[in-house]
């Protein structure tokens, strides 16, 4: 019988046809907001996100299984070109700047922000159980510094005026101000509030005053300002005792079991709702009009969990605490008001009030190997990855960073690994169609490990001249070959990296898979497509630049691409459904495409 085709093999028409290399700049991440801010856990401190990658020292908070924190280093500092922003607002009040293409953990999974729609609930942190706070402040300029953030008068950038009816809070501010050798003057406002005025000893300065400059409070305007620097970085119980006295001056407390907090300052409230979710307190931020302009925030403690745990922890001071007692011991016969908190352990899941556009500025990212995602402006955010969008994909992941992606996936940490799981693919008892390595960088150093275990050996070169550098091709090789030739599409994934190369005119700078150049030449051979992902400038409307996420998929001289089908055009979006719609609308417009040619290779 013989084995010679009596007809031609048609063209491949499915992308789970396929052998698909898929490669590109670590630049390319989901990007937030410069501003946006994460929580230093080794102290507490609050740092941009622009601040960070500027630095690229801090640790982060990232979330792991069942919702627990842990705190990571970054492996990659992302800054990015300006691109657009929108502004995602929460139920809660939590807000949040990022490109559309932010993956966010919903109750369905990650989703990109463009996915989004207000019937969504995106995770926010209400819980920091991990954070490590040792600023040992004295109490008494706790209490100061509380006292005069809330209800003091600091505009003028001289001496300051604390304003407040209540005898014996009035009393203990006098005594932390004389605890710091200065003295206070009482009197009467034209509107008969009891004042008081911190002035400095005869001959010596204003101390409290000179700390106010030192911690930036000094000369903000009440609308202007923000909690210092120090305070996030406060041991429990001196953070405790610096929210007790703020919401003593600018909180209350119901007889229907409410708490609540109010400033003229948003940012600040804002900043309180993330304090307060460091002793687990969740609570809801609604703005405030006046005359149809925005006039400050109102913070609410509403749940009766919360209620009570903020009573417990947190508490008031002087005339407020008694009534906060009357409440707590009536809170059980009273039902608190509804919050529509859908809380499952440290997190909640927020629904969304709003998605809007917001600005077009540079953006930050980073990279954390294992789970992918970190804690931002309490904000659960996420790295996807375009390949996870193939047909019922199964990944064999070979380096961490797919563990918060909903996903089918296999860990290979070993040659064997990854011969085991290939095995069973081949048996096809299973529903996938896509196969995922990722990355194949990882799967060439395992097979390295592998030929040098087996043999013996320390390094390739420790075999006969030539040897080891063959053996390994060989069963890299093998196993590719293999899985290519099953009934699936292939996708293989590897980082990038930039090599000069030198010509007789001169020298230019070529991006090509991380792979080393015999098993990048290999895979490139066997590819049926080269995917470089790349960034793209563009003029908007208005002559602004923009920034575009692509797929390169023709060759150039300044990087590997390379399209066998013919289907896909030269540049389209790094968008998964885009992708497929470009190869399946070529596909049904000329089944018979003439294949390109073999994707180039460096010289």
């Amino acid at each position: 019988m013989s084995i010679l085709p009596t007809i031609k093999t048609p063209p491949k028409a499915s992308l789970a046809d396929l052998t698909v290399l898929v490669y590109g700049k670590t630049k390319l991440g989901k990007c937030l907001a410069g501003s946006t801010e994460l929580v230093d856990p080794s102290s507490g401190r609050m740092i941009t996100i622009r601040e960070l990658v500027e630095n690229r020292s801090n640790s982060v908070l990232t979330m792991r299984e069942a919702g627990r924190l842990q705190v990571v280093q970054p492996s990659a500092y992302i800054e990015n070109e300006p691109a657009q922003l929108f502004r995602l607002r929460t139920q809660t009040g939590r807000v949040i700047e990022a490109t559309a293409n932010h993956p966010f953990l919903t109750r369905e999974g990650w989703k990109e922000l463009k996915d989004l729609t207000l019937s969504d609930r995106v995770a926010v942190v209400t819980e920091y159980p991990s954070l490590k706070c040792a600023g040992d402040t004295d109490d008494d300029l706790v209490k100061i510094v509380a006292y005069l953030t809330a209800d003091g008068s600091l505009a003028s950038g001289g001496s300051p005026i604390f304003t407040k009816n209540d005898p014996e809070v009035r009393m203990e501010f006098e005594s932390a101000v004389e605890a710091q050798g200065d003295v206070c003057v009482e009197y009467a406002s034209t509107h008969g509030t009891a004042q008081v005025r911190v002035r400095g000893r005869r001959g010596s300065r204003n101390n409290v005053s000179h700390y106010l400059r030192e911690i930036k409070l000094a000369g903000l305007r009440s609308a202007d300002k923000c909690i210092p620097e120090f305070v996030f970085e406060l041991r429990p119980s001196k953070l405790r005792l610096f929210l007790n006295r703020l919401f003593t001056c600018d909180g209350s407390v119901e007889a229907s079991g409410r708490v609540s907090y109010s400033s003229t300052s948003c940012r600040m409230v804002r900043q309180v709702q993330h304090l307060l979710a460091r002793f687990g307190i969740a609570s809801v931020i609604r703005d405030r009009y006046l005359k149809g302009a925005l006039y400050g925030a109102e913070l609410m403690v509403m749940a009766k969990k919360d209620v009570l745990q903020f009573i417990d922890e947190i508490g008031f001071f002087g005339e407020k605490a008694a009534k906060a007692e009357a409440v707590r011991a009536n809170l059980y016969n009273v039902r608190a008001a509804e919050t529509q908190i859908d809380r499952i352990g440290p997190i909640i899941f927020d629904r969304i009030r709003s998605i809007e556009p917001s600005g077009f500025e540079p953006v930050y990212d980073l990279t954390i190997d294992g789970s992918h995602n970190f804690v931002a402006n309490d904000f659960v955010v996420h790295n996807s990855t375009f390949c996870s969008h193939a047909e019922s994909a199964l990944f064999l992941a070979t380096e961490p960073g797919l563990n918060s992606l909903s996903a089918y996936q296999v860990s290979i940490q070993s040659w064997d690994d990854l011969l085991a799981a290939c095995a069973e693919i081949a048996e096809g008892n299973h529903p996938f169609k896509t196969i995922i390595i990722d990355t194949v960088d990882n799967a060439y150093r395992f097979c390295t490990d592998y030929i040098l275990r087996k043999f013996k050996v320390e390094h390739e070169a420790d075999l006969a001249y030539g040897k080891g550098y063959a053996l390994i091709s060989n069963e890299f090789q093998r196993v590719l070959t293999k899985l290519a030739f099953q009934p699936y599409g292939l996708y293989l994934i590897s980082h990038a990296k930039e090599v000069e190369v030198e010509t007789r005119t001169g020298k230019y700078t070529r991006i090509i898979p991380t792979l080393p150049d015999k098993a990048r030449k290999m895979v490139l051979g066997m590819a049926d497509m080269v995917l470089f992902c790349d960034l793209e400038m563009q003029a908007g409307a208005n002559g602004e630049s923009l920034v575009r996420r692509v797929i390169r998929t023709k060759p150039s001289v300044y990087f590997e691409a390379g399209d066998r089908t013919g289907r896909l055009p030269e540049t389209l979006d790094l968008d998964y459904p885009k992708f497929v719609e470009a190869f399946q609308a070529a596909t049904a417009a000329n089944p018979a495409t003439k294949p390109a040619a073999k994707p180039a290779a460096a010289k």
